[in-house]
């Protein structure tokens, strides 16, 4: 370590010279008073190496305390960048809509482009985004906001809750999160629009912000903590009867879902056995009912499917109803007895 800071001290050209002016003025009466020019040179390099150490000391401190304070400005440069963005191009909305609404997100992100121009370093549309989230969490955005809507997202709620929970168990990422990142929130658009084809994308986004807001979209604790080698598919049940030796042989939990909400969650020791019997006919009364009225090769009911590695936990029984439990409490499928 040592070596290295000596070394890069060396290489300074600016402190090579003060150093060596330091030399100049101490090495002549050292010269003079030693006996020997073998003494004189050892006396030489002592002295240089204790000028370069305290060097280290004086000057190491203060370069740390340089990149801090270049990193702060950097990070208040571009609170002020994003602020002034979000001033501009609000039009009265709330950090929320901007977020979500495709026209505003839009203009707020070229206005902020437009004021990184000059910056160093590449700044994400995600980044920019989040960074407008955390203002608006700190209460450091000066614009008012001064238009409000209000609409009520009741018929398609469980649409965005679906896509919403689906995006965090695929991606470890809450829908703040999602919503910011362009990528992941075309994901969540996708998913959330199969499910509510008549609904815009930006209502499903206020619904899901809605959901987070009311506590509607809590961690599933389990589900995060346990993850035993999970791996997390979701297909329309007509393809996975056409496909059935596709899902695994392996210990899970799988997850009925349609247009209408949440309908079923179950575990199993072997996922590809008990999804075969409930699409064949299932011992689930309630279930094998609604699946017999909607059509088993239906497109528009799916199964999420959470398989698990066979020597993980998840081979014990009481492993997997706990998470199965947990998904249950959270989602509320219609056709669970057990909580």
């Amino acid at each position: 370590m040592l070596a290295t800071q000596l070394s890069s001290i060396g290489r300074n050209a600016a402190l090579r010279t003060v150093l060596d002016s330091l030399l100049d003025s101490t090495l002549p009466q050292a010269a003079s008073d030693a006996s020997s020019f073998e003494e004189a040179s050892g006396y030489h390099g002592a002295m240089r190496t204790l000028l370069f150490i305290l060097a280290i000391h004086i000057l190491l401190p203060n370069v740390r305390c340089c990149a801090q304070a270049s990193r702060a400005k950097a990070n208040l440069d571009l609170d002020k960048i994003v602020s002034s963005a979000f001033s501009v191009t609000h039009d009265g909305w709330s950090s929320d809509e901007v977020l979500v609404n495709p026209e505003l997100n839009r203009k707020f992100i070229e206005e902020c482009r437009r004021d990184l121009a000059n910056a160093t370093g590449k700044v994400t549309e995600a980044q920019l985004n989040w960074k407008l989230l955390n203002l608006r969490k700190a209460k450091k955005l000066p614009a008012k906001v001064t238009r409000r809507s209000h609409s009520k997202h009741d018929a398609y709620r469980h649409a965005a809750e679906i896509a919403a929970r689906s995006m965090e168990d695929k991606h470890r990422q809450n829908i703040d999160r999602v919503l910011c990142d362009p990528k992941l929130r075309s994901e969540f658009d996708k998913m959330a629009s199969r499910l509510a084809p008549e609904t815009k994308t930006m209502l499903l986004r206020k619904a899901a912000l809605g959901l987070r807001k009311a506590r509607r979209l809590k961690p599933e604790f389990v589900a995060r903590v346990a993850d035993w080698g999970r791996e997390i598919t979701t297909a329309p049940i007509a393809k996975l009867q056409a496909n059935i030796d596709t899902i695994s042989e392996g210990p899970g939990v799988y997850v009925f879902y349609d247009s209408t909400g949440y309908l079923y969650v179950g575990e199993a020791e072997n996922l590809r056995r008990r999804l075969a019997k409930h699409l064949e006919d299932s011992d689930r009364q309630s279930l094998a009912k609604y699946l017999k009225e909607h059509g088993r090769e239906s497109e528009t009911i799916s199964v999420e499917i959470h398989a698990f590695d066979s020597d993980s936990k998840a081979r014990l029984a009481a492993m997997r109803r706990a998470y199965e439990s947990e998904l249950i409490s959270s989602r509320k499928p219609r056709f669970n007895v057990r909580p």
